[in-house]
């Protein structure tokens, strides 16, 4: 049996083929042949590295000196040689372009792409550092939950207003149903529609109930780091993220302590089970339904639950109807008003859509009131939008 001697990746022998590959593209020399009119140009859609990932080889893999924002509207300008001829490469605000002499054109294309994921596995190993460093940021996705929420609320009082207004049209009308040309009866005039309608109430109430829940969760996970009780020495991504322990009750617990009332928990924790969790997994959750045998009776259906949804269950029932909507949307609204009353300046950075760091001290370090927080969050914006757009 042969024995595998296949030496472990690290990010030192990545950088080193890397650096092999790139071996024939080096800083301008006194005999570098610049001959304009043999040079071609290789525009972004023809080369395997985007902007950044070209620049990061020249200035990290290579040692370059790159100067970044070195003109109005122009990132880079980087002069090279390649096997003794001119070549150079710009980031501008309108292109991204690369010019070298016709007979390399291919052969540097090739290089790239043997490059590319090359660079792909050295940004993982560094990235699973970063993780465990607690040195990356949080993708904020709070906006968009919170517009599929009010966009869940629009349409659902739309549907239901439109069926109260189709009840009353209908409202003691029936056409006559014949069957096979022998049996007639009478049915409500537009109960189809009204059946269909009910549906879609029904469909959009548990859409915004499991959606309810995704943002619960999510705000929290980036709510966390704001608080004191993330310890800097664990891994948030390994301790907290990854660990499927840390449910949304828990997060609760974790985030807001005894600030978030009983009265509140306990009704989330019953609308989950009850209306969102016999929902889920295919509806074989721990809510499930199951007809058990029961001997000298018969088949039994009875709800197999953790606390609510168990056994012969009175009082409670899982039927969706629009009363437990608002019974449902009020709890949530609750919930968001403590969140923002409890951490009024970290829920500013949270709704606002900003990647969250981990490390918060960059958003709240010097920042003592609301009109800062709001200042800061319109600086970072404005300063993102000038860096995508290259406005500088």
């Amino acid at each position: 049996m042969t024995k595998d001697t296949r030496e472990t990746v690290t990010s030192e022998s990545l950088i080193s083929d890397i650096k092999s590959i790139l071996k024939d593209i080096s800083v301008l020399k006194d005999n570098t042949q610049r001959n304009d009119n043999k040079r071609v140009e290789i525009n972004y859609f023809e080369n395997p590295l985007d902007p950044n990932l070209l620049a990061y080889c020249f200035d990290v893999i290579l040692g370059f000196d790159v100067r970044y924002r070195i003109f109005e509207k122009v990132n880079y300008v980087i002069d090279f040689d390649y096997k003794g001829t001119f070549a150079t490469v710009g980031h501008f605000k309108m292109s991204y372009r690369l010019s070298i002499e016709q007979q390399y054109r291919d052969e540097i294309i090739d290089i790239f792409e043997k490059v590319l994921p090359l660079l792909e596995q050295l940004f993982m190993l560094i990235g699973e550092q970063a993780l465990i460093n607690n040195d990356f940021s949080m993708e904020n996705e709070s906006r968009d939950y919170f517009s599929k929420l009010a966009f869940y609320e629009k349409r659902i009082e739309i549907l239901v207003q439109r069926k109260r207004i189709i009840e009353e049209k209908c409202h003691g009308k029936y056409d006559i149903i014949e069957t096979k040309g022998k049996y007639k009866r009478m049915r409500m005039k537009g109960s189809d529609y009204l059946r269909e309608l009910e549906a879609e109430i029904t469909y959009d109430i548990e859409a915004y109930i499991d959606t309810f829940f995704s943002a619960l969760e999510h705000v929290l996970t980036l709510l966390y780091p704001f608080t004191d009780r993330l310890a800097t020495s664990k891994s948030y991504y390994k301790s907290y993220i990854r660990n499927t322990k840390w449910h949304w009750e828990n997060k609760v617990q974790d985030v807001c302590g005894e600030s978030m009332p009983d009265r509140i928990t306990s009704s989330l924790r019953r609308i989950k089970e009850v209306y969102r969790n016999h929902n889920a997994h295919g509806g074989f959750s721990r809510e499930m339904m199951a007809y058990v045998q029961i001997p000298n009776f018969g088949r039994f259906p009875m709800y197999v639950g953790k606390e609510y949804l168990r056994g012969f269950v009175k009082g409670c029932s899982d039927k969706i109807s629009y009363e437990m909507y608002l019974d449902a949307k009020k709890v949530f609204s609750e919930f968001w008003e403590t969140l923002d009353t409890i951490y009024e300046i970290p829920m500013l950075f949270v709704r606002s859509g900003l990647p969250i760091s981990v490390d918060t001290d960059r958003y709240t370090e010097n920042v003592d009131s609301v009109e800062q927080a709001k200042w800061l969050i319109e600086k970072m914006w404005f300063d993102i939008d000038n860096q995508s757009n290259m406005d500088w």
